[in-house]
Formats: C-alpha cells, sequence, structure tokens
C-alpha cells in the first residue's frame, strides 16, 4: 500500500471512527447552511482555468443508479479560492483543493470545521496534475460519505418533526423501530405486512401534480443464508408487492427490469450483514411507476427476517429528493431488543 493510499484510509477511518471537536466547542458553531444535496467545490483559481478544473468536476459528477432519468447525487457550486468567504465556509457540504508541496498528497475528511453538521474535505496534491491520481480511486467512497451524512441529517430531521404516535404504531405491529416521516400515515395492516404512506402535491406550469411516497415493512421467518440470495430476495418482494400493493384500475406492483435490472449490495447494517436492492418499479395494468430502495437484514432477537422498502411516484419531478426521504426511513430501521422490549 502507498503512503498515499494509507493517508486516504486512514482518514476516513479517523472521520467514521471519532469526532474531533469537543462538545463544548461545537456548542458554539453556528448551524450549517446550503441547500440539501448540495456540495461547494473549492479550488485555487488556477485550477478552474486548466483541464484540472474539468477533472475535478468531472469526477465529482456521479450519476444516482437507480433512477427513471438521469440524475446527479449531488449538485455542485463551484467556487474559487479567493472568492470562498464567511458567506460560504458554514456550507454542509465542502470539497476543498489544497496545493501544497510541503504536505502529503491525499483525501482527509473532517466533521464540523465551520459549523454543526458539516462534512469538509481537503484534496491536498503537489500539483494540479496529480489531482486525478490522487481523487480518482477514492470518489465513490468519498461521495459515499456525502450521500450518508444527508441520510443521517434526514433522520435528525425526522426525529425532530415527525410522529412519535406513528413511530411507536410501527414498533408495536412490526418489533421494529422506524423514524417515520411527518405526515405519512398507515394505509395498509395485513399478517406481516405494513404500509405507510404520504400523498401530497407540488406546483408546476400552474398546475398541482402528485407525489407519492410509500413505505413498506415486511418479514418472515428466517431459515439460511439462502434466504439472502438475490433469488429469494426479489421473488419474496415481487410475491408482497404483487399481494398487497394495489394501484389504479386493480394495477399490482412489480419490478421494473426494462430500462435497468435491480441492483443489489452487501452491507453492514445495525452492526450485521444486510442486503439493499435498488431498482425501478412499475405497476402492472396501468402506466404507473419510479424508484424503489429495498433493504433486507434478520433480526435474531425473533428470528425473523425483515424487508423494509420505500418508493417513489413523482412523474413531473426529479426523484432523488424524495427517494432520499424514503430511504432515510429505511435506514433508520432498528430491531426492538429484548432489553428494550421490557
Amino acid at each position: 500500500m502507498t503512503m498515499t493510499r494509507l493517508f486516504i484510509l486512514l482518514s476516513f477511518i479517523i472521520f467514521l471512527s471519532a469526532c474531533e471537536d469537543s462538545a463544548s466547542r461545537k456548542s458554539i458553531l453556528p448551524g450549517c447552511t446550503g441547500n440539501p444535496n448540495e456540495i461547494l467545490l473549492v479550488a485555487p483559481d488556477q485550477v478552474w482555468k486548466t483541464s484540472a478544473g474539468d477533472v475535478f468536476k468531472g469526477l465529482m459528477n456521479k450519476i444516482q443508479f437507480g433512477l427513471p432519468q438521469d440524475e446527479l447525487m449531488f449538485q455542485n457550486i463551484e467556487i474559487k479560492e479567493s472568492g470562498f468567504n464567511d458567506f460560504w465556509v458554514t456550507h454542509r457540504n465542502i470539497v476543498r483543493i489544497e496545493i501544497d508541496k510541503t504536505k502529503e498528497e491525499g483525501i482527509s475528511v473532517k466533521r464540523e470545521v465551520y459549523a454543526r453538521q458539516q462534512l469538509y474535505t481537503i484534496i491536498t496534491i503537489h500539483n494540479m496534475d496529480n489531482l486525478k491520481a490522487v481523487l480518482e480511486p477514492s470518489i465513490n467512497q468519498l461521495l459515499d460519505v456525502y450521500y450518508n451524512e444527508e441520510i443521517t441529517r434526514l433522520i435528525e430531521r425526522n426525529k425532530y418533526f415527525g410522529s412519535k404516535e406513528l413511530n411507536q404504531q410501527v414498533a408495536e405491529i412490526t418489533d421494529i423501530n422506524i423514524v417515520t416521516q411527518d405526515e405519512f400515515f398507515i394505509a395498509k395492516q395485513e399478517d406481516n405486512f405494513l404500509w405507510l404512506r404520504l400523498e401530497r402535491e407540488k406546483p408546476i406550469g400552474g398546475y398541482q401534480h402528485q407525489i407519492s411516497q410509500g413505505l413498506m415493512v415486511y418479514w418472515r421467518p428466517y431459515t439460511d443464508t439462502t434466504n439472502f440470495s438475490d433469488t429469494s430476495l426479489l421473488a419474496w418482494k415481487s410475491e408482497v408487492n404483487r399481494k398487497y400493493v394495489e394501484g389504479p384500475k386493480n394495477s399490482v406492483m412489480t419490478i421494473s427490469d426494462r430500462m435497468i435490472l435491480p441492483q443489489t449490495k452487501y452491507i453492514t447494517f445495525n452492526d450485521q450483514a444486510a442486503k439493499e436492492i435498488r431498482g425501478l418499479f412499475r405497476m402492472e395494468g396501468f402506466i404507473m411507476g419510479g424508484p424503489f430502495y429495498s433493504l433486507a437484514f434478520f433480526n435474531p432477537e425473533n428470528g425473523r427476517q425483515y424487508m423494509v422498502e420505500g418508493f417513489v411516484y413523482a412523474p413531473q419531478f426529479d426523484k432523488l429528493k424524495f427517494l432520499r426521504e424514503i430511504e432515510a426511513m429505511v435506514r433508520s430501521a432498528k430491531p426492538i431488543t429484548t432489553k428494550e422490549a421490557k
């Protein structure tokens, strides 16, 4: 392992495992600014005048998988170093290039440098020609850190604004604690199945347009590791969706594989192996569809395998914002332990 790669790895480990700032310092920091899903890109003025600036923008402009139209994971704002002033330093997400031959090249991610709930990354390079070699190997990891932080911010928002009464109802029905978003309601409850919904409208072009979001929780007895195979999970999801999720004109929910195939990935969730699924759904028998996000995990306390998943239907809008809202609820799920139940 090269020193650069080691420095990058250690920087991420330090970020994920510890908070550099004391509680007293954090209490005096201002709140972060900027819109959700924005990253402020800061670079020396000369970087933006060369191909290095194009490399920087190109690496940061990653398309989010699992949406019916291309959408960037983040909207990037480009700022020259000379313009990086007090107005900008409190932005929620900052990635900054530093050209310094006296320091080791690498990537350092820090929390709350200038504001609460802020992520601040410094990419140190010796010269502009080295930017791609330093940033490219870790770009996916870096963007995932920012993505996960946006999810965490949404969960914290939901803790404040969401319905504690609904959270308690969900826990009693499913044995799972979920931090729900405000204005969701229970749409359907069946054996081993719960469906929450949020229906709203927003104006575009002088007309109101529908936005539908759904969150589902369902479970089955866990037998062995084959329950986590793609074949088993997708068949289970399809069966439950068809059975319980009805749409207009007697349509039923199915997985859509016409544009993209569902993407599965093992992750660590609540300190255990779990599997997430991203893809598209459609309502069979009606022209309607959109993105979904699913998370399957095992609760050894009750011997159940759970699927917590959500979907978005918003035909006139970009979907990523609404899908992240769903993902925040899904990823807030936590099995109730025997100790908590008492």
